[in-house]
């Protein structure tokens, strides 16, 4: 399957990370669960993943036109989870859906981008609005596909190879959310292990990389608590080539 390629420059989309996660324009209330929504359908191209996010997102519009006013500004608030993630919390579960359970309109990803080009437009690297959009599509849209589509499912045959009696679950974008978790891993039934698959990437010694594998450690750890197995990373390329061979080990 074709990967997407980033097409700004690198730099320029490595400095909005941070914000972009800060700002939590990266969490389901704002995007939605990705994870799940890719995984609705069986796409054969990217481009049909990116048509089906979107018309799930004008799908989500109609269901929001039917709500009172207040409802509407809610849940059209692009940053109340960052200012206020309790008042998110504490909405009815019909409301929440409104935002988790479905795609965005590419009018939804250019407002965040406006939000985004607003917090780095003085970073001195010169971004432009044009780019800000392009910075939350290829993150929301294409590093979606690419990890899920491309690398977490060449992972998984790859991993099938080596461990043909193990049993790998995909698991809800809801649970991925909250646990770091991308597949549960079952042997005769019983669970024995959890992964997250990520890209090399996820090995640099760059700021907002070490705070999200801290924040990810988090969620395993309570993962643990709850399930009473160990979360393992796997670190792989875009064919499923596993670059960190110990890991296998401990599968």
């Amino acid at each position: 399957m074709m990967e997407y390629i980033l097409t700004i420059d690198a730099e320029k989309f490595r400095s909005t990370n941070a914000p972009w996660n800060n700002l939590m324009l990266n969490d389901p209330w704002s995007v939605g669960y990705v994870t799940t929504l890719i995984e609705l359908v069986p796409f054969v191209k990217k481009e049909d993943w990116e048509t089906f996010y979107y018309a799930s997102g004008q799908q989500r519009e109609q269901l929001i036109a039917n709500l009172n006013v207040e409802q509407q500004n809610i849940v059209n608030d692009e940053t109340l989870i960052h200012v206020n993630k309790n008042a998110v919390n504490q909405l009815s579960w019909d409301l929440k859906n409104l935002n988790t359970q479905y795609g965005r309109t590419k009018d939804s990803l250019h407002r965040k981008a406006q939000i985004l080009f607003d917090t780095v437009k003085n970073n001195g690297l010169g971004l432009t609005g044009d780019e800000c959009f392009e910075c939350v599509r290829f993150r929301v849209i294409c590093e979606t596909w690419n990890g899920v589509i491309v690398r977490e499912r060449n992972t998984v045959q790859n991993l099938l190879k080596q461990f043909p009696n193990t049993e790998f679950r995909k698991v809800s974008g809801e649970i991925d959310h909250t646990f770091a978790v991308d597949y549960e891993l079952y042997k005769n039934g019983v669970l024995t292990s959890a992964i997250q698959i990520k890209p090399q990437s996820y090995t640099w010694n760059a700021p907002y990389i070490e705070k999200a594998r801290n924040a990810n450690k988090y969620k395993n750890q309570e993962y643990l608590k709850k399930f009473g197995v160990q979360v393992y990373d796997v670190i792989s390329d875009s064919r499923g080539n596993i670059v960190n061979a110990d890991v296998l080990k401990k599968l």
